[in-house]
């Protein structure tokens, strides 16, 4: 097998599993899940290959080497370390030998080792997509993939919002199961978040199109697909997601707006905008067709359904677990087994059957403690701030002329208003918390 046909089958069998799991209800179902781990295996066993047959070693930036084994290290610490395993029929926790009883360790060992295999994978993945990227064309083939995905996706979530579909696929639905579906997204928030994903990427590749040398054709399909995409981020009824895309928009014409139109002449300035009112319309008419009635309801009951959302009271509970979490947390993926013991013992406690606590961040810090969750989150928000620390080295000269153009005061406010939200958003949550109507409509107006 040659190194070519090593590298084209990593780079192509990682590319088909961004296809697939979208694809393949989000992976959030155990088929899909496991689909997808042999995919993203399959790939970075070839990469691997690649590497040693090629004597190749991928550069990474040090910080994210440093950040990925850390990680690494404690999750698979808090594996094999596990106290107990978790009983889910009985509810109980069933305690094991582990070499080290007064370290930390996971509450549930065969949830950890699950989650650290995937984890692993994801990893991996990270790592491979570090070293593709370093290569102009398979980074475009990466941008390529993820805005068909995500094309794909809202026009088969646009199709079903159109003809009035039950369920994914127009299957016959069972029960409420899957009552707020969208595309193959069994739930709507997370169809949301893969819709803001892949956001920037269709609009990136529509305005990229306009200034190369392409076909009308080339430019007519990018500009569908971002148009599609826009359509069903306003047809999804996640109103967090519709918010979240709102900023994004907000975000990408204060970043491309300007540079666009610097290059454009008077008439052309005249057609931008004409088109631009004509993608309002054509969204708002696919927004008709596809019952755009039921987000604008949905918005209209958040007055009503925001104090009844159990998810405060289980954010509250789940904060009330972070002092026993600790620096290393309850155990990677355990938010199922150790929530439904501290949900019994809240008062009152919360009803159902929680699996995912639906706020990422305060889930993280339970499972992997105060420790793991920062890296987490270094991980994940770092590299923006490397971006700005390697372009300041980069272009310095810029940087200082552009400094002595500051405005200090408008800085200061653009400051106190962020501290200012940051409060007003908790007075929301704990009004909402403490059921008061009046203060939480005011501090998410102000917020």
């Amino acid at each position: 097998m040659s190194l070519l046909t090593l590298r084209a089958g990593a780079r192509w069998t990682f590319l088909a599993a961004l296809i697939v799991a979208p694809w393949m209800y989000g992976g959030t179902t155990a088929t899909s899940i496991v689909v997808i781990d042999w995919l993203l295996g399959a790939a970075l066993l070839l990469w691997v290959l690649e590497l040693i047959v090629n004597r190749r070693l991928p550069t990474f930036p040090k910080l994210l080497l440093v950040l990925l084994t850390t990680l690494v290290v404690i999750g698979v610490w808090m594996t094999i370390n596990a106290r107990s395993i978790y009983d889910a029929e009985f509810g109980t926790f069933a305690a094991i030998n582990n070499f080290a009883p007064h370290a930390p360790g996971s509450v549930d060992y065969a949830i950890s080792v699950a989650w650290m295999i995937r984890a692993a994978l994801l990893i991996g993945a990270v790592l491979f997509v570090v070293d593709l990227s370093q290569d102009d064309k398979c980074l475009i083939q990466l941008w390529v993939v993820l805005a068909i995905a995500g094309g794909s996706i809202s026009l088969l979530g646009l199709l079903q919002k159109a003809t009035g579909a039950q369920a994914i696929f127009w299957q016959t639905p069972i029960g409420s199961y899957g009552s707020n579906f969208f595309a193959t997204y069994y739930y709507h928030a997370n169809a949301g978040a893969f819709l803001n994903l892949v956001l920037p990427l269709t609009a990136g590749l529509a305005v990229r199109v306009f200034g190369l040398p392409a076909s009308p054709g080339v430019r007519s399909i990018w500009l569908t697909v971002f148009l599609l995409n826009l359509a069903a981020v306003a047809a999804n009824t996640s109103r967090m997601a519709q918010l979240i895309a709102v900023l994004i928009l907000l975000a990408l014409l204060a970043q491309l707006g300007p540079r666009v139109f610097r290059g454009l002449s008077r008439s052309e300035r005249n057609t931008v905008f004409a088109g631009g009112a004509a993608i309002l319309l054509a969204i708002y008419a696919i927004g008709q067709a596809t019952h755009l009635d039921r987000p604008v309801r949905r918005w209209e009951q958040l007055g009503e359904q925001v104090l009844q959302d159990a998810r405060w009271s289980a954010s509250r509970i789940a904060l009330n677990t972070l002092p026993s979490a600790g620096f290393f947390g309850f155990g990677p993926g355990t938010f199922r087994a150790i929530f439904p013991a501290y949900s019994k013992a809240a008062d009152p406690p919360v009803a159902g059957q929680w699996r995912f606590l639906h706020e990422d961040y305060l889930q993280t810090a339970m499972e992997w403690g105060w420790l793991g969750s920062l890296l987490w989150a270094v991980m994940f928000f770092g590299g923006l701030f490397c971006a700005y620390l390697i372009y300041r080295g980069w272009y310095f000269e810029d940087f200082a002329a552009a400094s002595t153009s500051i405005d200090a005061l408008l800085g200061g406010t653009n400051t106190a208003v962020l501290i200012c939200s940051s409060l007003t958003v908790v007075l929301a949550i704990w009004a909402a918390q403490t059921s008061r109507r009046g203060l939480l409509l005011t501090m998410l107006v102000l917020t």
